[in-house]
């Protein structure tokens, strides 16, 4: 049916506008399982993840502030081309009456059309802003049709991408590729939804799924798990001659792997027995979770080392963490597929896992500060690479955080950098072997196994107990973390990342004296650190950094150490959408 421009726009951006606030997007998944029907659950995934593309869209586009919406500075053609994709989207909507109970809504009118039946574009944009949904009546989604509701979210997925392929430039479109898990996941608690969206991982963004099964197995770290973590044997594992970190572990199916070991050093007391459960716990989440794609190393199990106990008395668990698959490939992009089922959440995808040297003894893992201090060998990374680096590290926590799971205890030991199978292409001259291999673009976040459930107290010695370390925590940290806590000590590493120099080695002996806690540091990182950031790295880098060093995220008390675990501190997403704004937006613009 034809329908007028001005009218077209006024249904897309009530779509959009209903994504923001009014639509209750977990009801709308919540409906499709109650309905108990074969497939309903995916099918209502997959649409809510092309509303959550629309809404990040909404708001990169800035469709709320008609004074700066990028719209009005495009050609008139452009802007034709736009409200017809967003008249279509909706279209798509209207259509779908058919297949579902409809909602009653009431919305302003836009300004009448001009000759040829279209509005004036500024007169538009200003309307649009103010545009709202006010439902009249409670609603439900009911499917008549599965195959034809199929189709007509494949339809507007292909839409979604016109409209950011027409609107936004490739680093604004990266920026909210990056953002899609965290925004996704914000509304999806219930672990059939979450179970649902990661079974689907081989049609999906792999983050998206992974990101899924994190917070699934999240949840289950505080109730009785279904699975349970390998425990690697003693003849399973070699340590190599002179380490106690580093060996090969024979695996039955797979041969020989190369392998690291991050330990955890157990007290003997009441409290032991309950911090090896916790150990066995997060080492299960770890070996079921391990993905490049959230930047988290391949986890084959726990090692309990018996013979360290028996020589030294003191028990001591490790984590044994490896290199991905060589030559292997993400989830997401193993399959081709271009049916309907394996498009409607096509989002791009990443590339497939590189392949990495297996010779650890000449080749080991390497931490970000091990990197800064090894001047010599490894030189200034180009000032793009750090932007890339950057960039990986913040979407890494969006991830983590979106699963509703806090590291508790990152800083630049916990970055470890695994040396890329040997190429005969190098960045330059005599620039081979370890440091020709490393690339500083392609992080792993380690440390974890002092990350501890919400409502857990601490059983063992961690980092804030680490005066070395202290620098990277947050004054507030001892009464609980949060997300905004958690996020402080990655904007310590970030300033680290930007200055190539770690901070503790780059205080002066009379400054050092004065940093007696960890509210001096605080201090130091916002008066002296931060405004270092923006000479050397820009306006953008260090506005994204000030966000993290002083705490300006929204306030996420729901998820500190003390509240009940199951509470993800949702808050509507409010937190994330400022995460997005503020931290991976403006990072993922920076450019050399």
């Amino acid at each position: 049916m034809a329908l007028e421009i001005a009218g077209l726009v006024l249904g897309a951006v009530s779509a959009l506008a209903a994504l923001r606030g009014a639509l209750d997007t977990a009801l709308l998944i919540d409906s499709y399982f109650d309905e108990e029907k074969s497939d309903c659950g995916y099918l209502a995934l997959r649409y809510h993840v092309q509303k959550t593309r629309m809404d990040l869209w909404r708001q990169v586009y800035k469709i709320d502030d008609p004074s700066t919406c990028p719209l009005r500075h495009k050609p008139e053609v452009v802007q034709k081309l736009v409200v017809q994709i967003l008249g279509q989207i909706t279209q798509l909507f209207d259509d779908s009456k058919k297949l579902v109970k409809r909602h009653q809504i009431s919305t302003q009118e836009l300004p009448p059309a001009g000759a040829g039946g279209v509005s004036h574009s500024q007169d538009t944009i200003k309307a649009l802003s103010k545009l709202r949904i006010k439902p009249m009546a409670k609603f439900r989604w009911t499917i008549k049709g599965k195959a034809e509701f199929e189709e007509k979210v494949l339809r507007i997925s292909t839409l979604v991408d016109d409209l950011q392929g027409f609107t936004i430039d490739a680093s604004e479109l990266r920026s909210l590729e990056r953002a899609l898990p965290s925004m996704s996941l914000k509304s999806v608690a219930n672990a059939e939804m979450l179970q649902t969206l990661h079974d689907s991982q081989a049609e999906s963004n792999v983050c998206l799924a992974t990101s899924a099964k994190v917070k699934l197995l999240r949840k289950k770290t505080t109730h009785p798990l279904d699975g349970s973590v390998t425990v690697i044997t003693n003849d399973q594992l070699r340590f190599l001659k002179d380490s106690s970190t580093l060996g090969t572990l024979r695996l039955p199916s797979a041969g020989f792997r190369p392998v690291w070991i991050e330990w955890c050093i157990i007290s003997e007391g009441a409290a032991a027995p309950e911090y090896i459960r916790r150990i066995k716990a997060l080492g299960y989440l770890l070996e079921q979770a391990g993905n490049p794609a959230l930047r988290l190393p391949v986890c084959y199990g726990i090692f309990d080392d018996l013979a360290h106990e028996a020589k030294f008395g003191a028990r001591r668990i490790g984590y044994v963490f490896g290199a991905p698959h060589a030559g292997g490939h993400h989830p997401a992009s193993a399959s081709a597929s271009t049916s309907a089922s394996a498009s409607a959440m096509t989002v791009p995808r990443p590339p497939p896992c590189p392949s990495y040297d297996g010779n650890f003894r000449d080749h080991p893992p390497r931490t970000l500060s091990d990197l800064i201090r090894d001047a010599k060998s490894f030189p200034v990374p180009l000032l793009g690479d750090r932007f890339a680096l950057a960039v990986a590290l913040a979407t890494a926590f969006g991830n983590f955080h979106s699963a509703g799971w806090l590291h508790k205890g990152f800083h630049s030991g916990s970055i470890a950098f695994l040396a890329h199978a040997p190429t005969t292409t190098t960045r330059g001259e005599g620039e081979e072997g370890v440091t020709a291999a490393i690339r500083i673009t392609d992080p792993f976040v380690t440390g974890f196994q002092y990350a501890r459930p919400a409502g857990a107290h601490s059983l063992s010695r961690g980092p804030l107990e680490d005066g070395a370390l202290e620098h990277y925590y947050h004054p507030a940290a001892d009464k609980g973390f949060s997300r905004r806590l958690d996020l402080y000590s990655l904007g310590v590493v970030l300033c680290e990342v930007g200055r190539w120099g770690l901070v503790a080695a780059t205080v002066s002996e009379g400054t050092r004296r004065r940093m007696v806690d960890r509210a001096a540091w605080r201090n130091y990182m916002v008066t002296r650190v931060l405004a270092d950031i923006g000479w050397r790295m820009g306006a953008m880098y260090q506005s994204a950094v000030r966000t993290l060093l002083e705490c300006r995220l929204p306030d996420d008390d729901g998820d500190n150490d003390d509240d009940d675990d199951d509470d993800d501190g949702d808050h509507g997403g409010f937190f994330e959408q400022e995460y997005f704004e503020k931290v991976i937006r403006p990072l993922s613009a920076c450019s050399a």
